[in-house]
């Protein structure tokens, strides 16, 4: 698509509702090549690197039983399974699923599950994880904050006693600072023009594209604007003990201008 087609997509879409969104606009949009494409740059180096730190850090006796929740591709899942882990990843899109499958299906201790975190307590036996990993904000999309607090409460059900909950989150206060209003992406064969803002409790990502059918398509991303205090209450209130927080991949302290919150909490 050449950028004159683009010029002519905002006002196309522009007679919907640019920041309209289905209650469950997750399930659709991971399974999409559109949302493939998008975030195709995926940097493994530094998946690799941080789950390195995070089971040296937490998970030092090997063979641990760990869930990667809202695993993706797989890329965090096959680094701890590397390190000599049994690794669960578990994901809604089964295009995720079927090629975090395909891609890592020699990798020992390394298996790959379909299903929806709010349903974990019917797929998973309690008190069979020594870890749930939940990374790169694969939480905070529900409509209803009750759905937030029941997965974690589930989460606490699948763990050992002592066991750990990793919770990766954006930082909101490095958000609301460096939010991007409006940019266009470019990716091979595809243009995203995306619009950003943080209204009604929301960080809300309105994203506009023609598919390769050539049919002008709209998605509205939206993740809960969790502070890292909402974080912890929550935790609290689904039974954890929070026993750190850190603000990057590298495990630095939480502080202002950290880019993440990443929350670790014993059961």
């Amino acid at each position: 698509m050449v950028l004159s087609e683009l010029q002519g997509l905002k006002l196309r879409v522009m007679s919907q509702d640019l920041w309209k969104s289905k209650s469950d606009w997750f399930a659709e949009w991971f399974n999409t090549e559109a949302y493939h494409a998008l975030y195709q740059n995926r940097d493994l180096d530094e998946a690799s690197q941080f789950t390195e730190r995070i089971t040296n850090q937490f998970f030092e006796s090997k063979g641990e039983r760990l869930m990667d929740l809202g695993c993706g591709k797989g890329r965090h899942a096959v680094s701890m399974a590397k390190m000599g882990h049994d690794v669960v990843g578990v994901d809604l899109s089964d295009r995720s699923i079927s090629f975090a499958q395909s891609a890592y299906q020699s990798v020992e201790g390394l298996s790959f599950v379909r299903a929806d975190m709010r349903s974990l307590g019917a797929q998973f036996k309690t008190d069979s994880f020594g870890g749930v990993l939940l990374l790169f904000t694969s939480f905070g999309y529900f409509e209803d904050d009750k759905d937030h607090d029941s997965v974690l409460t589930q989460i606490n059900s699948l763990l050992q006693p002592g066991g750990l909950l990793v919770l990766d989150y954006f930082n909101l206060e490095t958000v609301q600072n460096h939010l991007v209003a409006h940019e266009i992406i470019e990716r091979v064969g595809w243009i995203f023009e995306i619009d950003r803002r943080i209204y009604n409790g929301w960080v809300e990502k309105s994203i506009r594209f023609v598919s390769t059918e050539g049919k002008t398509e709209h998605v509205l991303e939206r993740v809960r604007a969790f502070a890292p205090s909402d974080l912890k209450l929550m935790c609290e209130s689904a039974g954890f003990s929070p026993i750190g927080l850190f603000g990057n991949y590298q495990m630095d302290a939480l502080v202002a201008g950290s880019p993440r919150c990443i929350l670790v909490a014993r059961k």
